[in-house]
């Protein structure tokens, strides 16, 4: 998304600690120590560089090296914390008594989160909703007359999902169903054969508002980000949970 809105970021070599016992996962957590200090001497050149007053962290393992640079300099650095789900998670319950302020989501009753907590929401962009639905249907080339389904899988796709719709996809041959299908870029060329008149197959979706405001029923991957702007947008959908999520 950064390098599609040209947005001043840095990337970090960093992954999760993989949570399966096969050789691929054990692989990639022995490596995981170096692109851990890889990360940490990034972050440590950034925070010289760009000298930040308040490091906000928003979950996940990508921001938990950049919280923990924040608390170790001389002069600590403010962090604000911004939980997304209905559940903390681990990089939350850690620095959550270094935090100045927790923006939570949903109300949660833990432990660890008794101090500091503003109820907020999860963020989204204003023009979420402000999509319109003829635009965004002749931009991509769909029919008016036809109910709309949106398939996505975030950013980044989903595989499950892909091939989810791969089993079906001949269903929606001669019926008042037509399909946008975001796949993802890694996965795209394996699914753009499906492309036709009543399917229409893209690798990323810049403008998530026109996609939003296009469709009659979204299919998706239940992050909690995608569920906030579902819900503003206020459509139908059908949600699909990644199984093997942390703390599911």
């Amino acid at each position: 998304v950064f390098p599609v809105k040209d947005l001043l970021h840095t990337l970090l070599p960093i992954r999760g600690l993989q949570r399966g016992f096969s050789y691929d996962s054990l692989i990639k957590n022995l490596v995981l120590p170096f692109r851990i200090i890889s990360s940490l001497l990034k972050i440590r050149t950034l925070f010289k560089d760009f000298k930040p007053e308040l490091v906000i962290g928003t979950g996940g393992y990508a921001s938990a090296l950049p919280l923990l640079m924040a608390t170790m300099q001389k002069t600590s650095i403010p962090i604000i914390l911004q939980e997304q789900n209905s559940f903390p998670g681990i990089t939350t319950r850690w620095f959550a008594n270094k935090a100045s302020l927790i923006c939570i989501a949903f109300k949660i009753n833990d432990k660890n989160l008794k101090h500091k907590i503003v109820l907020t929401g999860n963020p989204i962009r204003n023009n979420i909703v402000l999509g319109e639905k003829s635009l965004a249907l002749k931009e991509h080339n769909l029919d008016e007359r036809k109910k709309t389904v949106f398939v996505f899988g975030g950013s980044q796709g989903s595989a499950f999902l892909n091939k989810s719709m791969e089993k079906i996809i001949n269903r929606f041959n001669g019926i008042s169903v037509q399909i946008l299908w975001q796949t993802g870029d890694n996965e795209y060329n394996n699914y753009k054969k499906y492309m036709s008149d009543s399917i229409k197959v893209t690798p990323f979706i810049n403008d998530m508002a026109s996609a939003y405001a296009l469709s009659d029923l979204v299919v998706c991957r239940s992050g909690a980000l995608t569920l906030s702007e579902v819900a503003a947008c206020g459509k139908p959908s059908i949600l699909i949970p990644f199984a093997a999520a942390a703390g599911n």
